[in-house]
């Protein structure tokens, strides 16, 4: 199933922005929507007492901030009292659900904002007050720890979660992870690097538990894409790259040079020094083809002249939808600036998608709107911030990511577009 949004500037517009919304090959229309009205009890499934109860369940009053006035209740789990950069990333996940309930005027839904702080305590309350009042469907929150919390108590009442943690690990059926993860980095990169005939990989990854997660996903995706991995060497990273085993990392790399055709450094933080060692013992562009991940996606790793011709994978920033409009992250910026003074984090036009995605389910999927087979239906979503994606059982996700080339003129080009459906997905 997918959902196109359409924006334009005219309130008429606004109300018809969901005109259409696939659902098992069957165009169906918005006189699906179900007649709003304050709700008393809830039942039915997809509701969270769907497997202890036969009937409806009476639920208690929405407490806190409530966002639209719809017949159908979700929970918007958010971190808006912490301090500073995760407090005012909270704030604006908050701001997003609201950007999306007036962009989409007719959504039959109420979000209930929960403030979930720093603790995972909260999490744990918060999820718990959700399904007494009546919750369906739970956004959010944003921290692996607290997903796995709210997570404990969601999934054994049925009610499924689309969180924004990056960490897989937390991701379970029911769990939902929409954020883009470093496995979903490495599946891109290999897919492609594979296509264009890459066939032997070498790596250098910090000895972190990100570079545990990336090793065990290049390790996975190079079998499956039929790449050798040659060698992968380990650097120390504390808050920053350790130049002597960074140095060390580099020698090992040097003496399997005439093995591989691709070197894959992830860490935006070791790559510039990584590869001006790595010159110096010989391996350069000439000689190798440099693969990233999405951390590369700065204006100062573009600019290092050694990574010309490297690769690696991105969120778009701009994208046409399946009728040719503009969208993406860079539209979705624009917008939430204008309407809130400030640029938002990247994890907020999630939000926004997260929102949209479960008013379209609401207007258009009935009774099964929240059901597992309707939330990992392999036909996947587009959403507005950021492009396409899909849910798989197991609770991760893929999303659509470009493939980036760094020109050598402190720049980079997209070499390969993010892909608007699952068809142009790694397989």
């Amino acid at each position: 199933m997918r959902f196109n949004q359409q924006f334009h500037s005219t309130p008429q517009a606004k109300n018809g922005r969901f005109r259409r919304f696939l659902t098992g090959g069957m165009v169906v229309g918005l006189g699906a929507v179900l007649a709003a009205c304050q709700p008393v009890s809830l039942s039915g499934p997809g509701f969270g007492t769907q497997n202890n109860f036969d009937g409806p369940v009476t639920v208690a009053q929405p407490t806190g901030e409530v966002l639209g006035s719809g017949s159908v209740r979700i929970a918007l789990l958010t971190p808006q009292s912490a301090q500073g950069a995760f407090g005012q990333t909270g704030l604006a996940i908050r701001n997003a659900a609201a950007m999306a309930l007036e962009d989409y005027s007719t959504a039959d839904l109420q979000v209930i904002v929960k403030d979930v702080g720093t603790g995972a305590s909260a999490a744990t309350e918060q999820a718990g007050r959700a399904l007494a009042e009546g919750a369906q469907l739970v956004i959010g929150p944003l921290r692996s720890s607290a997903v796995k919390q709210a997570g404990l108590v969601l999934k054994p009442a049925g009610v499924p979660m689309i969180a924004f943690s990056t960490d897989t690990g937390a991701a379970a059926q029911g769990v939902y992870l929409i954020n883009f993860s470093p496995e979903n980095d490495v599946e891109r990169i290999l897919s492609y690097a594979a296509i264009q005939g890459k066939r032997s990989v070498a790596a250098m990854l910090p000895s972190t538990p990100y570079g545990n997660v990336v090793e065990a996903a290049l390790r996975q995706y190079a079998a499956h894409f039929g790449v050798r991995v040659v060698t992968i060497e380990k650097y120390n990273a504390g808050t920053k790259p350790d130049p002597f085993s960074l140095q060390k990392a580099a020698e090992e790399i040097a003496g399997v040079k005439g093995q591989i055709d691709s070197l894959f450094i992830p860490e935006a933080s070791a790559v510039v020094n990584a590869v001006q060692l790595l010159a110096g013992q010989g391996v350069r562009d000439t000689d190798v083809t440099f693969l990233g991940s999405s951390q590369w996606d700065s204006p100062q790793v573009a600019a290092e002249p050694m990574l010309k011709g490297g690769w690696y994978p991105a969120p778009p920033r701009v994208l046409r939808n399946l009728d040719g409009r503009t969208i993406g992250f860079d539209s979705f910026a624009s917008r939430y600036t204008t309407k809130f003074g400030q640029q938002p984090p990247r994890v907020a036009s999630l939000a926004y998608d997260s929102v949209i995605l479960a008013a379209a389910l609401v207007a258009q999927a009935g009774e099964r709107k929240f059901a597992t087979e309707t939330l990992t239906d392999p036909q996947g979503f587009i959403g507005f911030g950021d492009g396409f994606f899909r849910f798989r059982r197991d609770g991760t996700s893929q999303r659509s990511l470009a493939i980036m080339e760094i020109t050598g003129r402190a720049g980079a080009k997209i070499v390969d577009n993010a892909p608007m459906s699952a068809a142009g997905l790694p397989n």
